[in-house]
């Protein structure tokens, strides 16, 4: 899988994730300004490091072109300017990072980099029942923003050390927004004036606006909720022209469509009223079609959380800009898509796993005072806009018939086992998918693994490069047969190890990819 590959994990109290922990250490920016910030590495160390993770993917003479080429180059000069421009930063590499691994990307979001998260399926016996859940949802991820709010949320730690806490800021009320060669992220976080109150509900591709907030400040209750979608699932019985489909396609496209809807009628205001809402809910009627129909529901599930499942599911009652989407089907499949430029998994994970907690615990939330009535967000469009809605269409259609998506739960073991024979869990996996490329490939490939630089000021990520000499070498010695178990149990040992040491190096600042970028 390559850094903008399709993204999927299921989410039942994140189960095989690595999460960090919470610890008391106060507020959650308490510590914020003592982070220490990310440093830039040796340029020796990452040409050497660099090399060596070459060396199992490299012909003999592919690899001394490369080492020729890396002792004659311009890397001391650049390795000045980058130290030079590091200076006084609270990130060399954030703003960089931002823009190169996303707001650049001129491919669609869905399906690229958007993940899609699935939670515990339900069984709703009535519009009703299903409407109710979606209220206690949508009241779940208030309540945890305003966890977030009060900066109430505590910091986290990986491997003793506290992290940076400033994901979390950014993953309400915040919107990507085309551009041409690139785009730009707008958020509106909660110690701004006039500070969002309000989400937006789609459902049949039209989008509403409902205000979570009552007269006294405080979230609406989850009656009060649900009394809204029942009245915007009332007044949106008839599909609407299919705007959110155009989130789906080539950035560049998208862009130009955008510039476009914003000269019509009240688009503007409707279009602002999306970007600044805390999230999108979007209300997903009973499929036509799904692309598999012959896949288990739990597959099925996925595709409609990762893409929509096409056009004839729900991939047109998404707006896939937006960071926070909550999806509440009809068909009982729950989740989430996001677009992944603010923050990476952790955050959403623990998003979802305060909602899981939240909705397990069946407490109803009181009513607030002054409920607002919900606002219709009716787009126009015209002639061209209709015709790019249709290309849009046809486009994620062939892009989501092109995705292979089977998700298994493997119960051979888990963690638990790793942990009692003294081996990481990530490491182990990490080795395993080596071997199972090489068994079915002949031959290693470079593999792209997310390391978190959170322990550093706006840490982001860095790459664990999975494929080192001893997985190979783990490969090789499995596939020969010539070794004995013993001999095997030490090879898979080394690689492990390997993988760790790279992974240690990583998540403190001295990977060699982001170097390699700056």
């Amino acid at each position: 899988m390559n850094s903008l590959g399709v993204r999927f994990c299921r989410v039942l109290k994140t189960p095989g994730m690595t999460t960090p922990r919470r610890v008391s250490r106060g507020r959650m920016f308490s510590i914020q300004a003592d982070l220490p910030r990310l440093p830039v590495p040796s340029l020796q160390q990452t040409l050497d490091k660099y090399l060596t993770t070459i060396s199992p993917i490299t012909t003999p003479e592919e690899f001394t072109t490369t080492e020729q080429k890396f002792a004659s180059n311009e890397g001391p000069q650049l390795q000045k300017l980058l130290e030079e421009y590091a200076v006084g930063k609270e990130s060399w590499l954030a703003e960089w990072w931002l823009n190169a691994a996303y707001l650049d990307y001129r491919e669609p979001c869905v399906i690229n980099s958007n993940p899609g998260m699935v939670m515990p399926a339900q069984k709703f016996n009535s519009d009703d029942d299903w409407l109710a859940y979606a209220a206690r949802v949508a009241r779940a991820a208030v309540d945890y923003k305003s966890l977030i709010d009060n900066e109430s949320l505590e910091v986290e730690v990986l491997a003793g050390k506290p992290l940076c806490m400033v994901q979390y800021y950014n993953i309400f009320s915040t919107c990507r927004v085309p551009g041409l060669k690139r785009d730009r992220l707008v958020c509106y976080p909660p110690n701004k004036p006039n500070a969002p109150r309000h989400i937006v509900v789609m459902h049949n591709n039209q989008f509403f606006s409902l205000d979570m907030y009552g007269s006294d400040g405080k979230p609406l209750g989850e009656m009060q909720i649900h009394k809204l979608l029942s009245k915007i699932v009332a007044n949106s019985q008839d599909e609407g022209p299919a705007v959110g489909v155009l989130t789906t396609g080539n950035r560049n496209t998208w862009a130009k469509t955008h510039a476009s809807l914003l000269k019509l009628g009240d688009n503007p205001a409707h279009l602002d009223k999306i970007e600044k809402s805390i999230f999108l809910l979007c209300l997903d009627k009973q499929p036509r079609e799904t692309h598999d129909p012959s896949a288990d529901e739990l597959s099925r599930s996925a595709r409609q959380m990762l893409y929509g499942d096409g056009t004839k599911a729900s991939s047109t009652n998404r707006w896939f800009d937006k960071t926070l989407q909550f999806v509440v089907g009809r068909n009982g499949n729950i989740g989430l898509n996001y677009e992944h430029s603010p923050a990476e998994g952790p955050p959403i994970a623990a998003l979802l796993d305060h909602i899981q907690d939240y909705i397990n615990k069946g407490r109803e939330s009181e009513p607030s005072k002054g409920t607002t009535d919900i606002q219709h967000l009716s787009f126009t469009v015209n002639g061209s806009i209709e015709k790019a809605i249709e290309t849009a269409k046809t486009e994620i259609d062939i892009l989501g018939s092109d995705v292979q998506l089977t998700a298994h739960n493997f119960t051979g073991y888990g963690k638990n086992f790793a942990k009692s024979i003294k081996q990481s869990p990530d490491a182990l996996i990490q080795v395993a998918m080596q071997l199972a490329f090489y068994r079915d490939q002949g031959h290693p490939c470079a593999t792209y693994e997310s390391a978190s630089t959170r322990m550093f000021q706006l840490g982001r990520t860095d790459t664990i490069r999975s494929c080192t000499p001893k997985s190979l070498e783990f490969c090789q010695a499995m596939s020969s047969g010539s070794l004995d178990r013993a001999a095997l149990v030490n090879s898979l040992t080394e690689a492990i190890t390997a993988h760790r040491k790279y992974t240690a190096e990583a998540v403190s600042g001295q990977g060699i990819d982001r170097h390699l970028l700056g």
